[in-house]
């Protein structure tokens, strides 16, 4: 039967007059249990670029269900004004919607080799929950609505390019499967990023890519979550918070989660399981840092990283093994962050644990004079962070002087002068050299004993000399 409408005149299947028929009045075909499913791209086409009005009072739109499309269904810099609902069909071809502009688009659960979109502007919601799809390309596309991707299932070369893509609402990816890298680099998503159970599969490259992506609310990426290949999160500017929490990451490259730069009031790393890889936070700014020292990965790279505040379980001296972590060696920065974080809330023993360990650590990159003066300064006074062991070792020596000077005393150096000797004013008059007592003046140490009298004067310019550098060090740390 030939069917003339518009200009337009086909040839048309039974199940390609029942779509036409009810086109114009917005109501649904469902051909799931029909002998006959086919219906042609070409009549689909025609429908959505006008070949049939709405009837009187009535609004025209496509919804078809459990079709076989047959053939292209190319719409590329089309102008539909349709809502276009083509549910559970099998396409033969991938969609083509390059540089169209569309109501909603609905095409849950269906099958089809792909959907290219690239530059398309769709004035609803892009709904492709439960697809089974190869590639989807929609680079530089603009969705005003959401794009629902919940228990998708994409495949390709990338399974998904997005890169420029712009939402107004959500990307809804709860339980979606992607076989191929996600590219969502340079996107732009006003609402929130929700990839809860999502697994992407891409284990010899990237299976997302988020550069430079900005994110309105959340990326969230939690509550099994799992990635096979590399995550790049660098640049990206996320209002409220990322999170991996209970997710599962891992590459066989040697960077798995890169976080350079990343901007956001929070990100969550208590996987569910030890991070497979290196994660990279290099100069990242987070207001809270959430992480389980139980996941830690085995490589970090810390400079730069700035952080409020921490939220987890870890110990000062777990968290300090945090920061031996850092594959990129000692940075002055990742120690003075921690200890500006533990000086906030008020744990000053913490503070002085992490600058003290952080000068051991600068120490093993120094020359031997260096190294040797730095041991001096850690033994005697713990780089400045330890101010009671400087009088442990004074009380120490003193002890020692004065035992020893009790036994041989010093001579008077002047007997027409005499003055009484005591063992402690005297070993303390040596051991403090910017101090005069009247007793080192006065005695003169007599055999062996002269020598312990040098060594506790240079155990004393020792101990001042490491006094005043630690507490320099310590005062211009505030």
């Amino acid at each position: 039967m030939a069917t003339r409408m518009a200009g337009w005149e086909l040839e048309l299947t039974a199940p390609e007059r029942a779509v036409w028929q009810a086109f114009s009045r917005r109501a649904q075909v469902d051909l799931g249990d029909a002998e006959d499913r086919v219906v042609r791209a070409g009549v689909i086409r025609a429908l959505l670029l006008g070949a049939v009005p709405a009837e009187p009072g009535e609004l025209a739109a496509l919804t078809l269900v459990g079709a076989e499309i047959a053939g292209r269904l190319d719409l590329s810099y089309a102008e539909i004004p349709y809502p276009v609902r083509l549910s559970r069909c099998d396409f033969t071809d991938r969609i083509e919607l390059v540089g169209a502009r569309t109501r909603e688009i609905d095409l849950a659960g269906s099958r089809l080799p792909g959907i290219w979109a690239d530059k398309a502007v769709v004035e609803g919601n892009l709904r492709l929950a439960e697809v089974r799809s190869g590639p989807l390309h929609l680079v530089a596309a603009r969705i005003e609505g959401a794009l629902v991707l919940d228990e998708a299932h994409l495949v390709g070369a990338p399974a998904v390019e997005a890169r420029l893509l712009s939402v107004g609402h959500d990307i809804r990816g709860e339980g979606l499967s992607c076989e191929g890298e996600v590219r969502l680099d340079n996107a732009d998503v006003r609402g929130s990023v929700r990839l809860l159970r999502a697994r992407l599969d891409n284990p010899q490259g990237r299976a997302l890519a988020a550069v430079d992506i900005t994110v309105g609310g959340v990326f969230n990426c939690c509550e099994g979550f799992t990635a096979r290949g590399r995550i790049n999160l660098s640049f990206a500017d996320v209002g409220s918070q990322v999170c991996f929490e209970r997710a599962s990451l891992s590459s066989v490259a040697e960077s798995t989660l890169a976080c350079r730069q990343l901007r956001t009031a929070e990100l969550v790393l208590s996987t569910s399981e030890p991070i497979d890889g290196e994660v990279d936070l290099r100069h990242a700014r987070l207001g809270v840092l959430r992480d389980d020292p139980s996941t830690w990965p085995a490589k970090l790279r810390l400079d730069g990283l700035t952080y409020d505040t921490i939220q987890s379980p870890a110990t000062a001296a777990q968290r300090l093994n945090w920061l031996a972590r850092n594959r990129d060696g000692y940075s002055a920065q990742a120690y003075e962050q921690l200890a500006a974080m533990y000086r906030r809330r008020g744990e000053e023993d913490a503070r002085r644990a992490v600058l003290l360990r952080g000068q051991r650590h600068r120490r093993t990159g120094q020359s031997r004079p260096g190294r040797l003066w730095g041991y001096l300064q850690d033994v005697t006074v713990g780089y400045g962070y330890r101010p009671a062991l400087a009088a442990t070792w004074l009380v120490a020596l003193l002890l020692l002087g004065t035992a020893v000077f009790a036994v041989a005393q010093p001579v008077p150096l002047d007997p027409a002068r005499p003055l009484h000797f005591r063992a402690p004013i005297y070993t303390l008059d040596l051991l403090l050299p910017l101090v005069d007592l009247h007793q080192e003046a006065a005695f003169e140490p007599v055999g062996a004993t002269a020598w312990v009298a040098y060594g506790l004067i240079a155990c004393g310019w020792i101990l001042v000399t490491t006094i005043a550098a630690g507490t320099t060090r310590v005062l211009r740390r505030g």
